[in-house]
């Protein structure tokens, strides 16, 4: 009977959908950091190499603590957490793109750390609980998060070598718009379905 109990639990496969597209924005944003990115910022907003590695790291240490933090909560209510993750990554490219001055960018650079990390942690707590497709489901987010980075270095170089630094984050909105869409239509789905 217990086993039942577990076996009903887990949750369907369709549901890792929206965070896993929050996860593939979250390698984007941070593979376009370690290009030319940082330094078109840093240019930008008159910021010295140590507040430009700040910059980096007010990005960096809220993601991996996000992680941990949204595949704790995510594990139980995991729509609860990757909404407002993807919403908290939305203000921040928002932010970002039309930041006036180096201040908004570290605002928005924590806003992006932690929502990464948080649909991150969202998308790896529900490939965890896919049953016996756990392994296969694990290796998905992980290859979404590769290709999300692979893309963000590509596309940030030449963005921000072609047009503006600007336009990295420009081209997230819509992105991430789709992920919370998607994301919420799943949850309301799930939802649905459960009563």
């Amino acid at each position: 009977m217990m086993i039942e109990q577990s076996h009903e639990a887990r949750r369907p496969m369709w549901m890792i959908v929206g965070p896993a597209l929050g996860t593939m924005l979250a390698g984007y944003l941070l593979g376009a950091l370690f290009g030319p990115l940082r330094e078109g910022i840093q240019h930008a907003m008159g910021l010295s190499v140590a507040v430009s590695l700040v910059v980096l790291l007010i990005h960096l240490v809220p993601l991996v603590v996000g992680i941990g933090v949204g595949w704790l909560l995510g594990r139980r209510t995991p729509n609860a957490v990757a909404i407002p993750a993807i919403a908290l990554i939305l203000i921040g490219v928002l932010a970002m793109a039309l930041a006036p001055a180096a201040y908004v960018v570290m605002a928005a650079s924590l806003f992006l750390g932690i929502g990464s990390g948080a649909v991150t942690g969202v998308a790896l707590a529900l490939a965890g609980d896919t049953g016996e497709r756990r392994p296969a489901m694990l290796i998905a987010v992980a290859a979404v998060a590769f290709v999300g980075l692979l893309f963000g270095l590509v596309l940030g170089w030449f963005l921000t070598t072609a047009v503006s630094w600007r336009w990295v984050y420009f081209l997230a909105v819509p992105m991430a718009l789709v992920s919370l869409a998607v994301t919420g239509v799943t949850g309301l789905v799930g939802a649905t379905k459960r009563s």
